[in-house]
This record gives structure tokens, C-alpha cells and sequence, in this order.
């Protein structure tokens, strides 16, 4: 009996730290791209012949849908539970991601970086509460929130990097969003196979 409440102790804490891990693989995959729009800008601008207005865009569409999604949305992961959203979210957005490769528009790119923003409004809302879910202290809540904020900026980096890298081999930059797809679909299938 002893032995298998040990057990269960160790399975809990085995599966906070895939969580953890998984939500901090959220937040630096989010960034990768999020913050790379500074160098899609750039390229795009150039490529697509398109108006100052029209690039800016690029970056407020999905911030406008970030926030509209974290204010109108943040309801679902208290409504449907903190896994299902995040699966939600994470698998919404690696669509969308993948979706960049299928053409080149302004229209086409618009409406997928503010499909984007709301998928990330989704799962970032619901992350954040399981990070307050599985803080066993004020202590430990924010060294996770720490963690999570280390890994956005590691994120935010390797993104506008990845961008230069994929430019300079001649491959467009839509190759970043494939690449965040795939992230999303390898993370998607860690939550459900996670408690």
C-alpha cells in the first residue's frame, strides 16, 4: 500500500514536470513567431510590394487577436477544462501555421496571422491558469512564471534568426511557420498524452 501511494506521488510529479514543459514549449514557439514578424516585415514589404500600411498589419493583426482572445475568450479554459483548450488552441494555430505555405497574398497572410493571434489567446490564457493550477506555493509560482517568461524570450531570439537563416538558404520565411506547425503538432500530441 505504501509503495503505491510513493508511486503516485512520483507519477504526479513526473507529469507537472511534462506539463511544465510542455507550457513552456507553448510560450517559446509562440514567440518564435510573434516576434519574428519584425523581419517578415522587412522581406515582405519588398517581396509582396506592399504599402507601410499594409506590412503593419503583419504585426497588429495578431496582437489585436491575441487580446480579443484572451478578453472574450479566456472563459473556455474554465469551461472546458485547461487540457482541451490548450489542444484547442495549439491545434488551431499549427493549422493556421501550416496554411502559410498554401499561397501568397496580403489577404491570405492577414486573416492566418489573426487566426493565429486568436489560437495563441486560447492556449496562452489556459496555460497561464495551469501555471496558477500547479504552483504549490507563491514561491514556486513565480519561478514557474520565470520560466515561462525565460523561454518567451529565448523564443523571441531564435525566431527573427530563424527568419535571416531561412532567407539567406533562399527559402522563403512562410518555412518558419511550418516549422512552428510542426512544433504545434508534436506538442499537441504531448498534452494528450499527459494527465
Amino acid at each position: 500500500m505504501h509503495k503505491s501511494v510513493q508511486e503516485s506521488q512520483q507519477s504526479r510529479r513526473t507529469g507537472s514536470h511534462l506539463v511544465s514543459a510542455l507550457t513552456y514549449a507553448m510560450f517559446f514557439m509562440f514567440a518564435m513567431t510573434t516576434d519574428a514578424v519584425g523581419e517578415i516585415i522587412k522581406i515582405a514589404r519588398v517581396d509582396m510590394n506592399l504599402t507601410n500600411t499594409e506590412a503593419s498589419a503583419f504585426h497588429w493583426a495578431t496582437m489585436v487577436a491575441i487580446a480579443a482572445s484572451g478578453i472574450g475568450l479566456g472563459f473556455l479554459a474554465d469551461r472546458f477544462g485547461r487540457k482541451s483548450t490548450i489542444i484547442g488552441g495549439l491545434a488551431l494555430y499549427g493549422v493556421a501555421s501550416a496554411l502559410f505555405m498554401s499561397g501568397q497574398s496580403f489577404q491570405l497572410y492577414f486573416a492566418l496571422l489573426f487566426i493565429s493571434g486568436l489560437a495563441i489567446g486560447v492556449f496562452k490564457t489556459s496555460a497561464l491558469a495551469l501555471i496558477g493550477d500547479l504552483a504549490g506555493s507563491t514561491q514556486d509560482h513565480t519561478a514557474r512564471m520565470n520560466a515561462v517568461e525565460g523561454f518567451f524570450g529565448v523564443g523571441a531570439i531564435i525566431g527573427p534568426l530563424l527568419v535571416v537563416w531561412l532567407t539567406s538558404q533562399g527559402l522563403s520565411w512562410t518555412w518558419l511557420y511550418m516549422i512552428a506547425a510542426c512544433l504545434c503538432g508534436l506538442m499537441v500530441v504531448a498534452a494528450l498524452v499527459t494527465e
